[in-house]
C-alpha cells in the first residue's frame, strides 16, 4: 500500500492497481487475488466458513427467539443480545436445538407464564411489512439527476448538498405566507364591494328624499298619508 500525493487522483481498478480513498487520502495497492470460488471451496478458508455457518445457526435462532417476545417489549438490541448469546452456546458445543431452549427458557418463558396467569393475550410473531416493488435503474437514476429535492441532485449542482432530501420548510412557509397574503386581499375586496353597496344605497336614499322635497306640499301630504 502506497499513498497517492497527485496531482491525479483515481477511485478504481487498473490493470494490477486498485486506488481507492480511505480517511480523506488516497492510496494505491496491488489488485486482490480473492475470488468467491477461492473462499467457497479453498483450504485456506475452512475456518471463515465454519464460523459464517455457525453465525447463520444463531442469527435463525435469535430471529425465533425475537418473534416469541410480545411486540411491546422488544428492541433491536436485544436481537443482536440474542446471536452472541446463542454464539457462545454452540462454541460450548451445544446443539442449535439446546441453545434454542436455553434462549427460550430464559427469556420467553416469563411471558408464557404471565399469559397464563392473567389471561391477557400477548401480541407475538414477526410485523407484516408491506413489501414494495423496487424501482428500476432508469428510474433511479432520473430522480437522481432531476429531482430538485434529492440529495444526490444537489451534491451534483453544488449546494446545500448536507440538507435532508426533504427539507422543504423555505418552501412550505413562502407557501403559506402567500395564501394568507391571498386571504387578506380577499378579505378587502369584499369589505370594499359592501362598502360600495352601503354608498349607493344611501345615495339612492338622498336623491329620494330630494325629489320628495321638490313636490308640491299637497302630493307629499297624501304620499306621507299613504
Amino acid at each position: 500500500m502506497a499513498e497517492v500525493l497527485g496531482p491525479l487522483f483515481f477511485e478504481c481498478t487498473w490493470d494490477d492497481l486498485t486506488f481507492y480513498k480511505m480517511e480523506g487520502r488516497y492510496f494505491v495497492r496491488k489488485k486482490s487475488r480473492l475470488t468467491r470460488e477461492k473462499v467457497l471451496h479453498h483450504p485456506a478458508f475452512a475456518k471463515t466458513r465454519f464460523y459464517a455457518n455457525r453465525l447463520a445457526v444463531a442469527s435463525k435462532i435469535a430471529a425465533a427467539i425475537y418473534s416469541d417476545l410480545p411486540l411491546h417489549w422488544r428492541q433491536f438490541w436485544m436481537y443482536r443480545d440474542f446471536t452472541g448469546e446463542a454464539i457462545n452456546r454452540l462454541n460450548q458445543e451445544a446443539t442449535p436445538q439446546e441453545a434454542y431452549d436455553y434462549l427460550w427458557k430464559t427469556y420467553v418463558e416469563y411471558w408464557v407464564l404471565y399469559q397464563q396467569a392473567t389471561g391477557i393475550p400477548l401480541q407475538t410473531g414477526r410485523k407484516q411489512q408491506p413489501v414494495k416493488r423496487p424501482k428500476d435503474y432508469k428510474t433511479r437514476i432520473r430522480h437522481r439527476n432531476s429531482n430538485p429535492k434529492c440529495c444526490r441532485y444537489r451534491r451534483l449542482i453544488g449546494r446545500n448538498h448536507w440538507k435532508s432530501s426533504y427539507d422543504n420548510t423555505a418552501e412550505l412557509l413562502e407557501k403559506e405566507r402567500k395564501r394568507l397574503a391571498r386571504e387578506k386581499k380577499r378579505q378587502w375586496l369584499e369589505d370594499q364591494h359592501r362598502k360600495g353597496r352601503y354608498k349607493a344605497r344611501e345615495e339612492r336614499w338622498r336623491k329620494m328624499q330630494a325629489k320628495l322635497l321638490e313636490l308640491p306640499p299637497e302630493i307629499r301630504l297624501i304620499l306621507q298619508s299613504a
